[in-house]
């Protein structure tokens, strides 16, 4: 249920407000009091959650609940920001003469704040309290039973299996089987690792003992590993499956010597099953040990968290759905007719709704037996009360987050990364600084499509999740809070919490003082670009999303919002660097943007910031951003750009933005867009982590690369360099072993590529006179593009030598185009992995 979670996170607020802030004792008797009142109601809430879909009444209680849950956040959300602000009203030290002066008679005009703002939460706490006392009264008239929270029992597994009570995952077994099998990890001199991740319930644990009847020639070793991973007690019985030994206690030294003696030489294939918990470090030395079996051997994990087999250097993750509904049919007709035939020909048709709604989940068919929700009627919206089981089977902290998914309009698609950027603006994420939010959220988002609450799949190329979308039922579930308000509409219901509308000028839309996000439906045929009243976005002082993109916007007011498309938009207030947990800061595609404010650097928190403008703007002294505020940012992840790097004055400043730390970046756009004098050193100074996946040099003026964009430390897989006009000669990009893109566009003074490209004397020497090496030129690439390149005219086939050399051997696409001095191209291009040639304006090819 959302309230618990709603529970759970008020829980955290108060002790971050009793931790951190000064609190007046009034005021934390009040917040004590909220918080017994929470944690009373919180025992009843499972019960009245199934109850209120056939009771008017105990709905009604659940909702008067659930507004005093969301407005006991909003004070002290209030509270915890008004108190941040107070202290960020000290003046800087690097400021303007005058902005401090303002900044200090400001401070002394609200000395007096504190005592005001106690007041006003005190009331507001004191409400709270009488709201929650009569809900609390009133309880008792519901005789809602309550639920005792236990520990998820797990059952210990072993490899032992009666195959005729198992239906389906023959595809599944069979495509492991095949990865367990396969040539290429027979030669690896380490054991293959194979992950099977899945939700609870769904059979990890038995297709692995599937596996294992098909793994013949094998020793079969099994351990049931649970919650938390004991590595002593995994050791031991990984030595007593491989010798048939029971294990005294020892030490932990001896113990891994014993283990590795255990399994040297030996081919094995051991199942670790029902892994919840990971320690890298003790990891390490258990794979160091079995990693001394006999080629050929096998491990197998079984594993609800897919971010635990990554950890575990799984070669090969097999995601595990649910059961076809023909599969999960015939499996709950065995267990639920077994000796009762008879009744099948009654209650079939229930029984086959029931079946396909739990996909062969057998604690799903527990939830429904001890379940009342059968005894409601069909919903109005046409939907059945079996369609509330999938979701009253979540766990507390994804049913919100699967709800909020009805912010968006049906049909619409949900990209994962932006949704979890949503759900981690209303806190359903937590807000532990520890924690990577957005992996959590990713975590998250895979955990409720693997329930099938999103569908229509779309993947990119290494298979995650990009596009889908979400059932029609998702919106049923969420009419109380959520609402997406049609063009001259009127909104009915003045508690919603999320709105999306056509359009903000909406008088209606400042009527909602508890509204959490705002955001614009696109429909290009009816919605206005224009935004006429500002003034609305002061008034919602709950926002924590406001989306605003595509807007003619050209200044923004002091929210934090999404940015994107806002073509118009061409400034960033002052005082951004005090939003101090900022984390996603989109500002791709405001062309007007010419500058970023200073004090960016203090984002240390952010993870995205598409475009890093350098420099003043329009030419404004000491206005725009110093390449220097990259220095802290080291969460930054995904893309980034960096702009105007013709702007840095001094090349010094850019090895102070510390480029190698951001370790989380996979795409950097570096764009000069100005001739520089020391445009070398600046280019040379900007070394990236060696993670980087994506680089991009656009307007660069220097005549040479520096050495790191061609070192074997990148693992580049796409490079593209644009408009470098000076560029004579281009480096040996062949040591690059992992390029699969190379873009080369508008080179204009590079007239010749040859040996300097390939790197032949880099090859280095070795064997005689007669001796023939082997190399491989680009071993991995598959598109090659080159255009605009008004000065070549040679493309050389170099001398072999003694050199045994296959040239781009997985080339795919091939693009050359308005090289007009080019004469040939050399035979070696066209392999047999060719599929697309384009040749376009090239006069001079014979």
């Amino acid at each position: 249920m959302i309230l618990s979670w709603l529970f759970n996170s008020m829980e955290t607020d108060i002790y971050d407000l009793f931790m951190f802030y000064d609190i007046v004792d009034g005021l934390w008797t009040g917040l004590t009091e909220i918080y017994v009142h929470a944690r009373n109601q919180a025992s009843v809430l499972k019960d009245a959650d199934e109850k209120q879909v056939k009771d008017e009444v105990v709905k009604f209680w659940l909702e008067q609940l659930k507004d005093v849950s969301y407005d006991a956040g909003d004070v002290l959300d209030e509270w915890i920001t008004k108190t941040l602000l107070s202290k960020l009203q000290k003046p800087e030290v690097s400021a303007p003469i005058k902005e401090n002066v303002c900044s200090i008679l400001y401070s002394f005009a609200c000395c007096f704040k504190p005592v005001v703002l106690r007041h006003e939460v005190g009331v507001k706490i004191r409400e709270l309290n009488e709201r929650l006392d009569w809900i609390a009264t009133n309880k008792e008239r519901y005789t809602l039973t309550e639920s005792r929270i236990q520990k998820e029992s797990r059952p210990l597994t072993s490899s032992i299996v009666d195959v005729s009570d198992i239906y389906g995952r023959l595809d599944d077994k069979e495509v492991i089987v095949s990865k367990l099998l396969g040539e290429s990890s027979c030669r690896d001199s380490k054991v293959p690792v194979i992950s099977i991740v899945g939700t609870g319930g769904f059979g990890k644990t038995t297709l692995a003992q599937l596996i294992l009847k098909e793994m013949q020639g094998f020793k079969q070793m099994w351990v049931c590993v649970s919650d938390p991973f004991d590595h002593q007690k995994v050791a031991k019985q990984i030595i007593e499956e491989a010798t048939g030994k029971v294990i005294d206690s020892v030490g932990w030294q001896a113990l891994h010597m014993k283990l590795s003696e255990s399994v040297k030489g030996k081919r094995f294939i051991l199942v670790l099953d029902d892994v919840w918990s990971f320690n890298g470090d003790i990891w390490k030395q258990l794979k160091t040990s079995l990693d001394g079996a006999a080629i050929g051997s096998r491990i197998i994990i079984t594993t609800r968290d897919v971010k635990i087999a990554k950890l575990m250097d799984s070669t090969y993750i097999h995601w595990l759905g649910q059961l076809s509904d023909d599969d999960s049919w015939l499996m709950f007709r065995r267990i639920a007719f077994w000796r009762r035939e008879d009744d099948l020909e009654i209650l079939e048709d229930i029984a086959k709704d029931i079946a396909k709604k739990c996909k062969g989940n057998i604690q799903g068919w527990r939830s429904v037996q001890a379940s009342n929700i059968w005894d409601a009627q069909e919903g109005g919206a046409g939907f059945l009360p079996s369609i509330l089981f999938s979701y009253y089977a979540l766990p507390a902290e994804l049913k919100p987050c699967l709800v909020y998914c009805a912010i968006l309009p049906k049909d619409a698609r949900i990209y994962k990364m932006e949704m979890v950027k949503l759900w981690m603006a209303q806190g359903f994420l937590g807000s532990d600084g520890s924690k990577d939010l957005e992996v959590e959220g990713g975590h998250y988002f895979d955990d409720l499509a693997m329930r099938s609450f999103f569908q229509d799949f779309e993947h990119d190329s290494k298979g995650n999740i990009t596009p889908c979308k979400m059932h029609d039922y998702v919106q049923f579930l969420s009419q109380s809070e959520i609402c997406i308000l049609n063009k001259d509409e009127e909104l009915k219901n003045i508690n919603v919490l999320h709105l999306s509308t056509l359009t903000f000028d909406n008088s209606s839309i400042c009527k909602l003082k508890k509204l959490h996000t705002l955001r614009q439906v696109f429909d290009y045929g009816h919605c206005s670009n224009k935004i006429t009243n500002l003034g609305l976005f002061r008034q919602l002082a709950c926002l924590r999303v406001l989306d605003l993109r595509g807007r003619d916007l050209e200044e923004l007011p002091r929210e934090t919002l999404k940015l994107r498309s806002c073509y118009e938009f061409s400034k960033l207030p002052k005082g951004i660097g005090k939003l101090s947990n900022l984390r996603h800061l989109e500002i791709n595609h405001s062309f007007k943007l010419t500058f970023l404010p200073q004090g960016l650097g203090r984002l240390s928190c952010l993870r995205t910031l598409h475009n890093f403008i350098t420099g003043d703007g329009d030419g404004i002294e000491g206005v725009g951003c110093n390449i220097r505020e990259l220095k802290l940012l080291n969460h930054l992840q995904g893309k980034l750009r960096i702009g105007n790097l013709g702007r840095v004055a001094n090349a010094n400043d850019v090895a102070e933005a510390k480029l190698d730390k951001k370790k989380n970046l996979r795409s950097l756009i570096l764009s000069f867009s100005s001739a520089n004098d020391d445009g070398e050193g600046i280019l040379k100074g900007l070394v990236p982590n060696t993670n980087l996946e994506e680089l991009k040099v656009e307007y660069y003026g220097g005549t040479k690369l520096p050495y790191w964009i061609s070192s074997f430390d990148f693992n580049f897989v796409s490079l593209e360099l644009d408009s470098l006009k000076g560029l004579l000669q281009l480096p040996t990009l062949r040591k690059l072993p992992f390029l699969e893109v190379l873009v080369l566009t508008k080179l204009k003074s590079v007239k010749h590529i040859g040996e300097e490209f390939y790197g032949f004397s880099s090859f280095g020497g070795g064997g005689g006179k007669d001796s023939v090496q082997q190399h491989i030129v680009f071993p991995k690439l598959k598109k090659l593009k080159l255009s605009y390149m008004d000065a070549w005219d040679e493309w050389d086939s170099p001398e072999n030598g003694n050199y045994n050399i296959d040239f781009f051997p997985n080339l795919c696409e091939l693009e050359i185009g308005y090289c007009l001095k080019l004469k040939v191209i050399p035979f070696y291009l066209f392999s047999h992995a060719l599929r697309s040639l384009g040749v376009c304006e090239c006069p001079q090819l014979t």
